[in-house]
C-alpha cells in the first residue's frame, strides 16, 4: 500500500513537471534548435541503421521529433509520454495512421498481451524515473522492457550527462539491460555537432537474442 502511494505521488509530480514545461509553448526542450538535441536525434537516427522495423516503441516521445523518424523506418509506432499536452501536439503534427499514441507513465503501462517490438527507443527518459523514493518501481522497468523485445529486436538508449559521475550513472542503465540478457552492440559518446558545453550524450544500442 505504501509503495503504491509513493509511486502515485512521484507519478503525479513528474507529470506535473512535464506539463509545466510543455505549457511554455511548442518545443520547450529545443529539439529543433539546441545543438545537444539536434546532435542526439541525429545520432539516434543513425543508430537505427538500414533495417526496416515492424513494431517500434518510443518511450518519452514528447512532441514527436524523433517519432517522425521512427515512422519512416517502421511499419507501426507506439509512442508513449506522460504529458497529455505533448501527446496532443504530436497527434496534431503527425496525425494517426501507423501511429498509436499513449498518455501514460512507463511504470504503469504495458502493451497488449503477446505484442512485442522490433525496436524500443528511450531518449532522456530513465533518469527522471531513477529516484530513491521509488527505486523498486524503477528497477522493475528493466526486465519489463527487455521482455517486450522480439527475438533479435533492438533497444536504443540516449541519455545526456555532465561529467564522469553522471556518465557512470547512465552506463548503469545499459548494464541493467545487459543483466536481462541483452547484448551490447555499440556504445558511444555523441560529440559531433555539439557546441562547447557541459552536456554530452551517451548512446547505447543493445539487441535481444534471435
Amino acid at each position: 500500500m505504501f509503495e503504491s502511494l509513493k509511486l502515485w505521488w512521484h507519478r503525479r509530480k513528474t507529470r506535473g513537471k512535464m506539463e509545466r514545461v510543455f505549457s511554455r509553448g511548442e518545443d520547450p526542450f529545443g529539439y529543433r534548435r539546441s545543438s545537444y538535441e539536434t546532435a542526439r536525434l541525429k545520432a539516434m537516427e543513425a543508430a537505427l541503421g538500414e533495417r526496416r522495423y515492424g513494431q517500434a516503441l518510443e518511450v518519452g516521445c514528447a512532441e514527436g521529433d524523433f517519432t517522425e523518424k521512427l515512422l519512416a523506418a517502421s511499419e507501426r509506432v507506439t509512442a508513449v509520454d506522460i504529458s497529455p499536452t505533448a501527446i496532443g501536439r504530436l497527434q496534431k503534427r503527425l496525425g494517426k495512421g501507423a501511429l498509436e499514441l499513449v498518455v501514460s507513465d512507463l511504470r504503469d503501462w504495458a502493451p497488449p498481451a503477446g505484442r512485442t517490438f522490433d525496436l524500443i527507443v528511450l531518449g532522456d527518459v530513465l533518469y527522471y524515473l531513477d529516484k530513491p523514493l521509488v527505486r523498486e518501481h524503477f528497477e522493475a522497468v528493466f526486465p519489463k522492457l527487455a521482455s517486450w523485445l522480439a527475438p533479435g529486436g533492438r533497444l536504443v538508449l540516449a541519455h545526456g550527462f555532465a561529467g564522469p559521475e553522471e556518465l557512470a550513472h547512465r552506463q548503469g542503465f545499459r548494464q541493467r539491460f545487459e543483466r536481462q540478457g541483452l547484448k551490447l552492440i555499440s556504445e558511444a559518446v555523441v560529440a559531433e555537432g555539439l557546441s562547447a558545453g557541459p552536456v554530452s550524450c551517451l548512446l547505447d544500442v543493445l539487441e535481444a537474442a534471435a
